[in-house]
């Protein structure tokens, strides 16, 4: 049995969680080693995602090198950090096409705060591993200009400067740029986001050129206009992988992987095995420290012996087993915790446990809380029932609301008729978020009249009851521009609604409740 696959033994600890059996080899880890996993180590750590991450014992890219300059807005922002990879590879890419075209400097934007925190002007920026690099540009006689400002760059491959002098892209340099940086046998670039007209003029001076179909395969790849920012056609935004090390520490990628990068996956599989390890020590100060950094770095290899923690006697050390399971948000952990509910005693464990699992989103989330709101004793224990029964039905129809759909509509009927005022009020919640009524509506008369419609006729009705001006056919371009203010400043009832309105009328995928009013 390899180690993390672990057996439930007939025991119960005191919280009702059955005690995990672990394999007998391999044995605890000696102190030095585990404080030397758990310990961050020399030089720069990219911690965390790209967009949501911090950056440790940062690497400051010098104001100036031999191949390029970084720009004085960064310089005044003092956002020329990164990890020390990044630092390295722009100063060893920029060296190579000065050396492969004499005098050649170019200018560099943002990379990130020393700290790794959010920056207003590149957001995603804050782990170290992004940065921004200007384009190299020739003016009209052919005469390369350097260290230029960022300028923005027409299909046609000329920008226009402040004084109205027109500057070329100049092809032959930045592709010695961009090959420098896919080819560089230290870096791990996952991405240079560039507009898609550039792209398509380096690609063809690529081929033109000679260069190895390998390069141009990775160009192909990494070369990528974004399609949820501008198209960066003033800047290269050049993103690296974590480092394996870094990965063993919280660096977080972002799909997809390249083919010729090695990601670390062995090594970081291996260091979750490890860490789950230092549980064996038996103190609770290194426990907790293990799960934790179990969870900066998703070590979901671990996965049974965390969730063998949540019956361990310290609260604490169970605490943070959940806080690293709720963390990983891997639907797998919420059905091993499911699983575990029906011999769990303590009724605010069993809570916890309970009102956790949502944040998992997993497949088995919608039926546990149809059980749990309808027929509690199938799930859960006896004594929890009798103490927090109510509490957690309750609980059950939150879930309902968030992630249950038409198909709940009839139980959530019956509900909202409950002798027990809690329930019958969050069932009548969660009816008004799932139909898109007025929550004052009278659900048990309405139901057998719009039981055949779907989530946009709903909507339409019951945008008509908050007496709001709506067409006969939500189904139109007048519909849609209707729905799409909505999303954004609804009343808390109707922006989900209106959100399900637009995905079932466009067919375009997204969750209204992931993302501000602002930004939807």
């Amino acid at each position: 049995m390899r180690f993390g696959q672990v057996m439930l033994t007939v025991g119960v600890l005191v919280y009702g969680v059955p005690v995990t059996g672990r394999a007998a080899e391999p044995g605890p880890p000696s102190d030095a080693e585990a404080r030397a996993w758990l310990a961050m180590p020399r030089g720069s750590v990219s911690l965390g995602k790209t967009s949501a991450g911090s950056l440790h014992a940062a690497a400051q890219l010098p104001p100036k090198g031999k191949g390029y300059q970084v720009l004085s807005h960064a310089v005044g922002r003092k956002t020329n950090y990164g990890t020390e990879e990044l630092v390295a590879v722009i100063d060893r890419a920029t060296r190579a096409v000065a050396e492969a075209f004499p005098g050649s400097k170019l200018g560099i934007g943002n990379l990130g705060f020393e700290s790794g925190e959010k920056i207003p002007w590149s957001v995603s920026h804050q782990s170290g591993r992004d940065a921004d690099l200007g384009m190299y540009a020739r003016d009209e006689a052919g005469q390369p200009l350097e260290a230029l400002p960022f300028v923005y760059y027409g299909e046609d491959g000329t920008a226009k400067l402040a004084g109205g002098k027109v500057v070329h892209f100049d092809v032959a340099r930045n592709l010695a740029l961009v090959t420098a940086l896919v080819g560089d046998v230290e870096a791990r670039v996952q991405y240079i986001f560039v507009a898609a007209w550039l792209k398509a003029k380096l690609l063809s001076e690529a081929r033109r050129s000679g260069t190895s179909q390998t390069i141009i395969q990775r160009l192909e790849e990494v070369l990528h206009q974004p399609t949820d920012s501008n198209p960066h056609a003033d800047h290269f935004h050049v993103r690296l992988f974590c480092t394996i090390e870094d990965r063993l520490h919280g660096c977080q990628n972002r799909e997809p992987p390249r083919r010729w990068v090695d990601l670390g996956d062995a090594e970081h599989a291996a260091r979750s095995r490890e860490l789950a390890r230092v549980f064996l020590l038996g103190r609770d100060a290194l426990h907790v420290a293990a799960l934790e950094k179990l969870a900066a770095i998703r070590g979901t290899t671990a996965m049974d012996a965390v969730v063998g923690e949540l019956g361990h006697s310290a609260k604490k050390v169970r605490k943070a087993a959940l806080a690293t399971l709720v963390a990983w948000a891997d639907p797998a952990a919420a059905d091993k915790i499911v699983g575990l509910l029906p011999s769990i005693r303590d009724a605010a464990w069993a809570s916890a446990l309970f009102q956790a699992i949502p944040e998992l989103d997993a497949a088995s989330l919608v039926p546990l809380a149809r059980k749990v709101a309808t027929a509690p004793e199938s799930v859960l224990h006896a004594d929890v029932q009798k103490k927090a029964g109510v509490a957690l039905q309750v609980a059950a129809l939150k879930i309902l609301k968030e992630h249950g759909g038409a198909a709940e509509v009839p139980l959530l009927v019956e509900l909202a008729e409950s002798r027990q005022k809690k329930v019958a009020a969050a069932a009548r919640e969660a009816l008004a978020w799932v139909t898109c009524q007025p929550a004052a509506t009278r659900f048990a008369a309405w139901w057998p009249e719009h039981r055949g419609e779907d989530v946009v006729t709903w909507l339409r009705g019951g945008l008509a009851a908050r007496k709001k001006k709506v067409p006969a056919n939500l189904r139109t371009r007048a519909g849609v521009e209707l729905l799409i203010p909505l999303v954004a400043a609804g009343d808390g009832g109707l922006r989900p609604c209106a959100g399900r309105a637009l995905v079932a009328i466009t067919g375009h995928e997204f969750d209204a409740r992931l993302r501000s009013p602002a930004r939807n």
